[in-house]
């Protein structure tokens, strides 16, 4: 089980101050403790813009993917292992 402090890294923080990234951050760091989660039971996938950065700053496995692909890679992971807890964090040019 992973505690908070494990699921950060030591990475230096690019986010502007009073982005919403540092609360969804943070959101999934607790979810990810209070589900009891493993570091190596969650895969954590990635598009561009700034919350592509989140791969860099969480401590589980990480894919950083090109524009547009978040949903169809998340899906495959899971599809490949069915264990895994896969987080997909997409903007608006992911999602859409």
């Amino acid at each position: 089980m992973a505690s908070l402090r494990e699921l950060g890294t030591d990475q230096k923080m690019f986010w502007c101050p009073g982005c919403g990234n540092f609360g969804l951050l943070n959101g999934v760091k607790r979810a990810i403790a209070r589900l009891g989660l493993r570091r190596d039971q969650v895969t954590a996938v990635t598009g561009i813009g700034c919350h592509g950065k989140t791969t860099n700053y969480l401590a589980v496995n990480g894919f950083h993917v090109i524009h547009g692909r978040v949903l169809p890679v998340a899906t495959a992971i899971k599809l490949a292992n069915k264990e895994q807890t896969v987080i997909g964090f997409a903007g608006d040019g992911d999602a859409f």
